[in-house]
């Protein structure tokens, strides 16, 4: 435990700062830093501010977005010419929002129309989503929004108490083989960070066994992990009867949607740590963050970094995002393609500064040939009092339902009957069946989607 203590210390006092300071040194890399350090002091003094006072800022730093976009890309310049948008006036929310709404493809099709020729090309740094739902969308960033990134990252870990510095475990799946770190740079930067890998895509009951014991030993304070890996992690714990003396803070979940039967099963297995989930993607960043899961499961949006607005009226609508350090690549009303349950009142082209729940994505719906649907949200409610490992409801081009189940040792025959029955009675009107499986199949970015539909009118907006 005291070499513990000494690392974290060495760590947060010590090799962080250094190379901080070594990234201010370097002229290459000192843009990036003081917009890293710019945010974090923004949102420090703005964390008090009134709605009223956080929606004038807002609206000033978009109108600052606008007119750096029309001078700096092919692609706002035209748009706002042909929406009869006029960028230098000090337009309003209501304004902004009869903008058009920017889709992937858009952002596939314009290329590098919609990179800022203000940011000289050896600033801006590719990045793209996993290409779940298909190509990968492919963003750049530059040095102002790569500093706010990283400022969204660490800003929520320290008001939660786990600063970057602090023994954390990444039980996760980012790298292609989080286990296979040799570069020396990739082991000295997870030594100065204090942070040690655990891959979450080659589980199995030795393999828990052994994650169960590292933990055991190390007590890192926080572990951040996929939400299905610690539910699987949680289930191993309470089918063994397990005592668990980690993590000695927190989980922080992100990746996946964190369904409230995992969050369930995490905290009976884990019963004085908190569980927060995280809301972000690899082409925005960091949108929303529990800070309080024992007050409220309500998600805290970055609204110093993003503007986060619902698409219609409704409470639960897809969710638009409009990044306001975009330097690269400016992205206005850009579809993320999930679907939010929304504060009351909550306006398209308005700033929501709370999201109530992440519901999940847009296509992850159950299609009824009458044109309405049923959100995924739902699916996991029918199968929580069962006992199922996994699932995926799988749903064909004719609107039949395959609800694959990875089964625990207790399920039965009469499990599966119930099963039927209970989905059946939720689906009216469709064909359905359960088939027990022994792997459920990954996107491209190896998460789960516990609902997938080949509907073809699922495709594109699903309206």
């Amino acid at each position: 435990m005291a070499g513990l203590t000494i690392h974290g210390l060495l760590s947060s006092k010590v090799l962080l700062p250094l190379t901080r300071a070594q990234r201010l040194a370097r002229a290459s890399r000192r843009p990036a830093m003081r917009a890293f350090y710019e945010g974090m002091r923004f949102r420090r003094e703005s964390e008090a501010w009134d709605a009223e006072r956080r929606r004038e800022w807002m609206l000033n730093q978009l109108r600052r977005v606008a007119r750096r976009a029309a001078a700096g890309t092919t692609f706002y310049r035209e748009l706002f010419a042909r929406e009869k948008f006029d960028p230098q006036a000090d337009f309003s929310f209501a304004d902004f929002a009869r903008l058009p709404v920017l889709e992937r493809e858009d952002v596939r099709e314009a290329g590098r129309a919609l990179v800022s020729n203000e940011v000289p090309a050896d600033k801006l740094r590719e990045d793209a989503t996993g290409g779940s739902t298909g190509e990968p969308t492919r963003v750049w960033l530059g040095p102002e929004e790569l500093g706010w990134r990283e400022s969204a990252l660490e800003y929520p870990m320290q008001r939660i108490g786990a600063p970057t510095g602090t023994p954390t475990a990444y039980f996760w799946g980012h790298h292609l083989d989080p286990v296979a770190r040799v570069s020396w740079r990739e082991r000295y930067h997870d030594f100065e960070s204090n942070v040690r890998w655990f891959d979450c895509f080659r589980l199995s009951p030795d393999v828990l066994a052994q994650y169960h014991a590292e933990f055991t030993r190390w007590r890192p304070r926080c572990i951040i992990a996929y939400a299905s890996a610690l539910a699987a992690l949680a289930e191993f714990v309470l089918a063994e009867n397990l005592q668990t003396n980690y993590p000695t803070h927190c989980f922080v979940t992100g990746a996946e949607k964190l369904y409230p039967a995992q969050r369930e099963t995490v905290e009976r297995a884990f019963p004085t740590r908190r569980v927060h989930e995280r809301y972000g993607s690899r082409d925005v960043g960091i949108m929303g963050f529990q800070l309080e899961p024992e007050r409220t499961h309500d998600f805290a949006v970055d609204w110093q970094n993003v503007l986060v607005e619902p698409e219609t009226d409704a409470a639960e609508s897809p969710i638009l995002i409009t990044k306001l350090h975009a330097d690269g690549m400016p992205m206005l009303r850009y579809r993320v393609g999930d679907v939010g349950s929304f504060p009351r009142g909550s306006q398209p082209g308005h700033p929501a500064f709370v999201l109530h729940e992440i519901l999940g994505r847009e296509l992850d719906r159950i299609w009824l040939p009458d044109g309405r649907w049923i959100a995924g949200m739902q699916m996991p409610h029918m199968l929580k009092d069962y006992p199922v490992r996994e699932f995926m409801f799988l749903q064909r081009p004719d609107y039949s339902v395959e609800l694959q189940v990875i089964p625990q040792n207790n399920f039965g025959e009469d499990s599966r009957r119930s099963i039927l029955e209970t989905v059946e009675a939720n689906l009216p009107g469709l064909e359905v069946s359960v088939a027990l499986v022994q792997s459920i199949p990954r996107t491209k970015a190896n998460k789960l989607r516990p609902v997938v539909s080949e509907v073809k009118r699922a495709e594109g907006n699903g309206q």
